[in-house]
């Protein structure tokens, strides 16, 4: 009678055969994995954003790594970001004309934002009243001044910063503050 079991195979040599089947097959699942991983997240060709005339882009760099061993073989992929952003200059509030709209009702509030924007050295325009009413209030620029409407932005916490949706609006004006609801003095 065979001392080996009724599952054991002939040969020695089918031992490493199966080792290397096994280990290939890992390798290619793993190799899978990563590439349907990469697909989904469409890879380093990310496009570059742009917000509140800031520029950013993106370049990514992998670097593959394999440490193997006699039994075993492993695979780590690491991913390394580096950003580049470029900033925009603000320009002196000396070179911003700022108009400021009443679209409220609150007697005088334009008037009076105007004398802050004046005192901190904004050319400013006549306040006027504006219909219909915002809600919330807006800060709206011309274009090449998003960078200046974003600084306006702590006179008029939770305003909007968007580009002029009309340009007979505000004439002479490079932004437009509209108060609207919700604006407190």
């Amino acid at each position: 009678m065979s001392s080996k079991g009724k599952h054991a195979s002939g040969t020695s040599g089918a031992f490493y055969r199966d080792l290397v089947i096994m280990v290939l097959g890992i390798l290619l699942v793993g190799s899978a994995v990563f590439l349907i991983l990469y697909l989904v997240a469409d890879g380093p060709e990310a496009d570059p954003t742009t917000s509140a005339g800031v520029s950013n882009s993106t370049s990514t760099t992998a670097l593959d790594t394999t440490s193997t061993s006699q039994l075993s073989t492993t695979t780590s992929t690491t991913q390394a970001t580096t950003s580049t952003s470029t900033t925009v200059p603000v320009r002196a509030p000396g070179e911003v004309r700022v108009v400021v709209l009443n679209s409220v009702g609150i007697n005088g509030a334009a008037g009076r934002m105007t004398d802050r924007l004046d005192e901190s050295g904004y050319q400013t325009l006549s306040p006027d009243d504006y219909e219909p009413e915002q809600d919330p209030s807006r800060i709206w620029y011309r274009e090449g001044f998003s960078a200046e409407a974003n600084v306006l932005l702590d006179l008029i916490p939770g305003a909007l910063v968007e580009a002029l949706p009309d340009e007979s609006l505000g004439e002479g004006a490079d932004i437009l503050m509209v108060l609207g609801t919700g604006y407190q003095e």
